[in-house]
């Protein structure tokens, strides 16, 4: 059987494959959701498996698991007719003592703009690693219905600035400000909504158009993987337009006004922005400029994660 090894010489870098392993190894769900045999790994405070963070941790564990795929296709199985992907599903109970029922429960949460790029992610790196095109081709369908539910969607494509948008929340986090309107954490649109701009799904949504350019391309479609091309770096145009502030990307570009006494939302350099450069929005100059600002903060602050 063949194995990834990181053999560098130093200790602490030979130390992280095997580390890295341990803690996904620990944390393998599988469940028989509805008579099929679905594997994936979850983050420890959960026994759901959630599209998000699988789809970042695949990002390891594909260097070693052979399941790559059940957890991908049940996601896309259960789509909604209008094409958005659910956030979780699990079959253990979350709320413990108060929920016993294993039943097989399904959630989305309606504030959260990021879950189809996710779910395009998550394909891409299954692909990546089995080499599988004609599973990928029987997925596209499923790819392209999630996209165009963003891009059509009154929730989640902003018309006027031709780009995602969202509840104003915590960079990628699941409830939004309401401005004290509720006394428990809020992950409903409602009339009052806060919308705007968040840059991490911006770069989330223009990697998978790319990913859809390549995917097609390799499949043959090269008219279709032009047209996915061009709509990327259009949407890429768009976004650094809006979001870039000159250092790096705003937290939140507000589309409904809205002002936090005692917060100075210009100086926000939220968690997303190296995010950004993995998945290529910024140009070089720019992640340059982001990777900078990082480093100043830390100078200046010696905040561990140099952001406030």
């Amino acid at each position: 059987m063949t194995e990834t090894l990181l053999q560098s010489g130093h200790p602490q870098l030979d130390a992280l494959t095997p580390r890295i392993q341990g803690f996904l190894k620990n944390d393998v769900t599988e469940y028989s959701m509805m008579g099929s045999h679905v594997r994936g790994y979850r983050t420890p405070d959960t026994p759901s498996l959630w599209i998000r963070d699988y789809s970042d941790m695949m990002r390891g564990f594909r260097y070693w698991e052979k399941d790559m795929k059940s957890l991908v296709d049940h996601f896309a199985e259960v789509q909604s007719a209008r094409g958005w992907i659910f956030d979780y599903f699990t079959m253990t109970p979350e709320k413990v003592p108060c929920e016993k029922e294993n039943w097989a429960k399904y959630v989305r949460v309606p504030v959260e703009a990021d879950v189809e790029y996710r779910f395009i992610k998550a394909v891409y790196l299954a692909w990546q690693a089995t080499g599988d095109d004609r599973w990928v081709k029987k997925l596209l369908p499923s790819m392209e219905k999630a996209l165009q539910y963003v891009m059509t969607d009154e929730w989640r494509w902003d018309k006027r600035t031709k780009l995602v948008k969202r509840p104003y929340t915590i960079d990628t986090w699941d409830f939004d400000y309401t401005a004290g309107r509720h006394s428990w954490l809020n992950f409903q649109v409602t009339d009052d909504t806060y919308w705007g701009l968040m840059h991490g799904d911006l770069s989330g949504y223009y990697e998978s158009f790319r990913q859809m350019g390549i995917l097609h391309e390799q499949l043959g479609n090269k008219r279709t993987a032009q047209s996915w091309m061009r709509t990327a770096e259009a949407f890429r145009r768009r976004a650094n337009k809006r979001c870039f502030n000159g250092r790096f990307y705003t937290h939140h570009v507000h589309l409904v006004p809205v002002k936090i006494d005692g917060v100075d939302e210009s100086e926000q350099l939220s968690l997303s922005n190296p995010m950004d450069i993995n998945r290529g929005l910024p140009t070089h100059a720019m992640a340059v400029s982001i990777l900078r600002e990082y480093q100043k903060r830390g100078t200046s602050l010696g905040a561990f994660a140099d952001t406030h």
